[in-house]
């Protein structure tokens, strides 16, 4: 038993105060709070009558406060502290609108964000009464504790126990939440019967969470709230967490549950237009999973080779076990039709390798160039338990496949982005090495987003991609023609690549913009907006109105919403994030329009005056880069001239030539200078007939000369011992000018 006498002596020393202050609130219960008719929920409408008050409710404690933790860069500390509640009324019990999810962070009146600490003392049985302010984030209805006086111990109770609920009453078979039947357990702790896991999420290099699905197709995100479910690469420096490193191994897709327990978070979609998990459960001790019998095991898929041509066959194998049991059969299905059925996929029996006991393989035929390939992979054990890899291969609606397109000339962005399948918008080439050719949209220069995208301009679709994780991407500017090779990772959904090479081909291009519209609410809600993931979009008005801003402080990370009707509603607008740089947010300091004057200092400094954003400013178009994180989709303006036809007036943004690259090679009368930007050596060929001895003068720009020389035709000049940055250059023939040209130096 956890000894907590101190803990509670000294919360009762405070409680008469703690009363005294917070008497001056209304004293409610949980279900009050939280209860919303059903007519509201049909409306996608699940907002609390009390939000934005400050109110009391007295609550039992559902599971120990201590075994949760959320990072955050945010709240003094680097950890935003939580603890979910049930109402009192019926011992405790969940269901009913009894659930509710109290934050301890307040702000103190210079605007810092502090935890409340003693909310981590806090464990399961513990009777408390809380005082705080009703907000809501993405859906869940939350409580943010008032101050440090806001929490007061009031004895104890039995631990609240889990209720069994149908997950059809929480998601559908899209994982889409049921507000009408779903509302009512958020935050409750709840019990699933009999699922299967159909997809493990790794990310963030340390983190997992995983989908399983009922008999029915109905399908619950099962996420990592609380400790139980921290990857063995997973740290805490939180000094109170009970332990400091996770344990947790995610499941196999096919693993089978007999029941998993958990919190029900809300992370809302569907009508509401957000792009959230739906109804989520969070597991919060290792009794809360169950495991069941288990199918066989599919693993370790290799494709050799990884990007066929049109005269190789393909060979697919496969690691295939039961640990419980025997593997009966292990077929490989595929079809070179992309309306085929799965039912009519092509059947290939997969043969063991020579000397192994598991490793299964099979073949694919030669392909023509361009043909997508799909294929699954299916196996049976010895009860006849079956598995499927990837496991919605068999749904009867919104079947899942792998695939690969035969490219004679390599791969593309677009097949690395592409999915055919945008519920599940993993890369194909997750976790492979490959190499790709694409055009800088956004650059690390100043004036710029200080991120690297690549994009090819010759597809309007799945085109581009962030690259990270090599300094030479620093050296590069918009504009420029790249080849990039790395490993393909996925970030909280969003495809990257950790980049280990970065050649120049020496073109430069220009890569056009699509054009979307932000109040197209069926595009986001179906993601549809997927495939324009990292590419260099403009958010329009499709009727040739203007774009106005909806919602100009939507969030505290630096976002507000866009639309075709300032007054439309949140699913019918879009995000815009800018003036923001922390651990989990990265737009433009270089973009005026922010949601809120204060991020002038505050998670990076902007680099020019913030105006803050006002509902119904207008622009004709704003383009950026479609960023997806947290589940929703975000434009991200790179400077201010990403801002068209503004209604207010913007600073003047004439930005020096370091932003883009212009020209590879720089015509003057007579003569063509090339590369630009240059490396160490910089080439000179004449147009001229007749023209020689041309007097080549490098100086900064403050006008002190660093450089001499004269050239002859197709000659050279050596300018490896200038600095990185820009310069002038003056070319000069018997005192006539020639002309002159902005340089870039790498």
């Amino acid at each position: 038993m956890k000894n907590y006498s101190l803990k509670l002596i000294l919360v009762a020393l405070f409680a008469v105060t703690a009363v005294v202050a917070n008497a001056q609130y209304p004293r409610i219960t949980i279900k009050q709070l939280q209860e919303v008719s059903q007519t509201k929920l049909a409306a996608c409408n699940d907002s609390s009558v009390y939000y934005g008050d400050t109110v009391t409710v007295v609550a039992v404690v559902v599971q120990d406060a201590n075994l949760i933790d959320v990072p955050s860069s945010s709240v003094q500390g680097n950890f935003r502290p939580f603890v979910h509640v049930v109402d009192t009324a019926n011992s405790g019990e969940s269901g009913g609108y009894s659930g509710l999810q109290v934050m301890g962070v307040y702000t103190d009146a210079a605007g810092a964000s502090l935890p409340v600490t003693d909310v981590y003392n806090l464990y399961a049985g513990m009777v408390v009464e809380l005082t705080g302010i009703v907000g809501r984030y993405l859906g869940e209805t939350q409580l943010s504790l008032l101050n440090n006086s806001s929490l007061t111990v009031l004895g104890n109770q039995a631990k609240p126990a889990p209720i069994v609920v149908d997950l059809g009453k929480l998601n559908d078979n899209t994982r889409t939440n049921i507000l009408t039947t779903g509302e009512e357990y958020e935050d409750s702790y709840i019990e699933i019967k009999n699922v299967t896991v159909t997809a493990v999420n790794n990310f963030n290099g340390n983190r997992v969470s995983f989908d399983v699905a009922d008999g029915n197709g109905n399908v619950i995100n099962v996420s990592d709230r609380f400790f139980v479910q921290k990857t063995k690469n997973y740290t805490t420096t939180r000094s109170s967490a009970p332990e400091k490193e996770g344990s947790f191994e995610p499941p196999v897709v096919g693993t089978k549950y007999d029941y998993i327990r958990g919190i029900v978070i809300h992370s809302e979609n569907g009508c509401s237009g957000n792009n959230g998990r739906g109804y989520e459960l969070n597991p919060t001790r290792e009794s809360d999973y169950l495991v069941g019998k288990t199918p066989p095991n599919i693993s370790s898929i290799v494709r050799t080779p990884l990007v066929p041509k049109d005269d190789e066959k393909v060979t697919l194998s496969a690691k295939i076990v039961d640990f419980d049991g025997t593997v009966a059969s292990a077929k490989l299905f595929y079809s070179t039709n992309l309306t085929d059925t799965y039912d009519k996929f092509t059947e290939v029996t997969m043969t063991l390798k020579s000397g192994t006991t598991d490793s299964y393989e099979a073949e694919i035929p030669a392909n023509a160039e361009n043909t997508v390939v799909r294929y699954y992979f299916f196996a049976t054990d010895d009860i006849g338990q079956e598995s499927y890899v990837p496991f919605g291969a068999n749904a009867s609606t919104n079947p899942d496949f792998s695939f690969y397109t035969v490219r004679n000339g390599g791969l593309t962005i677009s097949d690395i982005q592409r999915v055919l399948n945008v519920a599940n918008d993993a890369s194909p080439f997750e976790n492979q090495e490959v190499t790709v050719t694409g055009v800088v949209t956004a650059s690390a220069k100043a004036y710029d987003l200080e991120q690297i995208y690549i994009q090819d301009p010759t597809s309007d679709k799945w085109s581009a991609i962030k690259c990270q994780g090599n300094s030479d991407l620093i050296k590069l500017y918009r504009g420029q023609e790249v080849t990039v090779t790395g490993t393909v990772a996925e970030s909280f959904g969003y495809t990257v690549l950790n980049v280990t090479n970065v050649q120049l081909t020496g073109e430069v291009k220009t890569v056009p913009i699509v054009t979307l519209d932000p109040s197209d609410s069926a595009f986001y809600f179906s993601k549809e907006a997927e495939a324009y993931e990292s590419m260099l979009v403009g958010m329009v008005n499709p009727a040739g109105g203007k774009v106005y801003i909806s919602n100009p402080r939507l969030s505290a990370f630096g976002e507000y919403m866009i639309s075709t009707d300032e007054d439309n509603t949140y699913g019918m607008s879009r995000r815009v994030q800018a003036g923001i740089q922390n651990t989990n947010n990265s737009s433009s300091l270089w973009v005026s329009i922010v949601s809120d004057k204060t991020l002038k200092d505050n998670d990076g400094s902007m680099n020019v005056t913030p105006i803050e954003a006002v509902k119904g400013m207008s622009f004709d178009t704003i383009v950026g880069i479609l960023y997806y994180g947290f589940s929703n989709y975000s434009l991200i303006p790179r400077n201010d001239d990403d801002f068209k036809g503004s209604s207010v007036t913007l600073p003047e943004t004439d930005y020096p030539e370091i932003v883009s690259v212009k020209n590879v090679a720089k015509e003057l009368e007579g003569i063509t200078v090339y590369p630009n930007p240059v490396n160490d050596v910089l080439n000179f060929k004449f147009t001229q007939q007749g023209l020689q001895n041309v007097s080549v003068q490098i100086t900064d720009l403050t006008g002190k000369v660093l450089l001499n020389s004269t050239i002859q035709e197709y000659n050279s000049m050596d300018v490896s011992s200038l600095q990185a940055g820009m310069y002038i250059v003056t070319c000069t023939s018997k005192s006539e000018n020639l002309g002159s040209f902005s340089l870039i130096k790498h």
